[in-house]
């Protein structure tokens, strides 16, 4: 499990309300919300409970936090917390949230959007291909091995992301064009599954 900083963990949830947003409003009580989101190749949830005029945030290690107010003003993001104010540096990318705290850059990306590029690079014929330049950090099939339908096949790290390449369909690796350590470039075809056959 990863470990997190406790603000740049929040400032993702922060970071999908829109434009300058307070994170709860009494009018607006719900009992719970759970957001799943996608860190350095894993899927993870985060639940949000309403406490007071905030949030309490009960991250994936069972540590809870609270905030209290959010605003987006690009391209910072600013976080009231019991403690005080925190002002993070914050983008957003097609590949999903960046934050910059002390000196580090945090990536996140919805497990929704995650799971998107996962299908867009991998087409009906069963041809993989990079989503983004990067490298390959690990490779868990060769060539020959039978693969069942959502099965990991590759990992690629940009950027600090881990993004994990799953099989299309259940089949047969006919092409393994990577190797673990490998540098790729955005849209090189890393891998072919062809179907396993029906007779």
């Amino acid at each position: 499990m990863p470990t997190f900083t406790n603000q740049s963990t929040l400032c993702w949830i922060s970071a999908h309300q829109r434009n300058t947003v307070a994170l709860f409003a009494p009018s607006q009580a719900i009992a719970m919300r759970k957001v799943m989101f996608r860190f350095r190749g894993e899927t993870l949830e985060l639940s949000l409970k309403p406490e007071g005029g905030g949030w309490k945030i009960v991250l994936p290690d069972g540590a809870e936090h609270h905030v209290l107010h959010a605003e987006v003003n690009t391209p910072y993001l600013t976080l009231t917390l019991p403690t005080g104010r925190v002002q993070l540096a914050y983008a957003q990318s097609t590949h999903g949230i960046e934050i910059q705290y002390r000196g580090r850059t945090y990536r996140f990306q919805s497990a929704a959007q995650a799971r998107s590029e996962e299908i867009q690079h991998s087409s009906a014929e069963g041809v993989l291909t990079a989503p983004m330049p990067g490298l390959i950090t690990k490779v868990f099939v060769q060539e020959g091995d039978a693969v069942e339908a959502g099965q990991r096949l590759l990992t690629l790290e940009a950027m600090k992301t881990e993004q994990t390449l799953r099989a299309p369909f259940a089949g047969t690796v006919a092409r393994l064009l990577v190797r673990k350590g490998e540098l790729v470039q955005e849209n090189a075809v890393l891998v072919e599954v062809q179907p396993r056959s029906n007779n």
